[in-house]
């Protein structure tokens, strides 16, 4: 008896030692997500680029200090000529940002985690390769687009007088009501934010899935990047 205790401790000591010894495996992901809902189906969004992403940043800030925080970013291409863009009431600017070279999915998901934990990003987002450089009424916008996504997506409820699910599930998901539409009392803009489950598009398809709501669709925009 004696004997098995001894080679059992000696066993687990063994292991213990091994474990310690070890490196722990590199855990690679990619969360590019290629399509969004749309009538029921799964509407492909193009391509990964592997040579741009899109940040957004508060409206608060001035281009002064979105120019400096950019010139922090080792990842970007410095010598790009990037827009800042504004829309409307739109809370965020965006800015398409052209890496410094090609990335693969994994990096470009730690690329996007990175630039999250900066208080004046708003949100990072993946792009998509675009053979379409018109706007909405056919005009060409630059020689060169990307399309991507903001922080807002858009869920139409069932019933307009029962909003217990969609509230429970900005809980959830930790997203954020914005607004109820003023003329299709059924639609509500959410966002989603750094502390959400997810970006823009991964809730809008998450909220879908979930089977609660009559539509949850993302705003997808084409950006200029030459």
């Amino acid at each position: 008896m004696k004997n098995y205790i001894l080679t059992l401790l000696i066993g687990i000591t063994l292991i213990g030692c091994s474990n310690d010894n070890e490196t722990e495996p590199v855990q690679s992901s990619c969360d590019f997500i290629n399509f969004k809902y749309y009538n029921g189906t799964e509407d492909f969004l193009g391509v990964m680029s592997n040579e741009y992403i899109l940040i957004a940043i508060d409206t608060t800030y001035n281009e002064s200090e979105i120019q400096n925080f950019i010139t922090t970013i080792d990842v970007i291409d410095q010598n790009y000529n990037y827009t800042i863009q504004t829309s409307g009431q739109y809370k965020f600017k965006e800015i398409p940002l052209k890496l410094n070279t090609s990335k693969d999915c994994e990096e470009i998901t730690q690329i996007i985690s990175d630039l999250n934990q900066n208080t004046i990003i708003s949100y990072v987002h993946f792009t998509m390769d675009s053979d379409d450089c018109n706007n909405l009424i056919w005009e060409p916008i630059g020689n060169l687009c990307i399309n991507s996504y903001g922080s807002s997506f858009f869920v139409k409820v069932f019933d307009a007088n029962n909003l217990t699910d969609l509230n429970q599930m900005i809980i959830e998901t930790n997203t954020e009501m914005v607004e109820q539409n003023q003329f299709m009392e059924k639609w509500f803009e959410l966002r989603a934010t750094k502390e959400s489950n997810g970006d823009g598009l991964a809730m809008a398809n998450f909220f879908y899935e979930s089977e609660l709501f009559e539509h949850s669709e993302a705003g997808i925009s084409k950006y200029p990047v030459e």
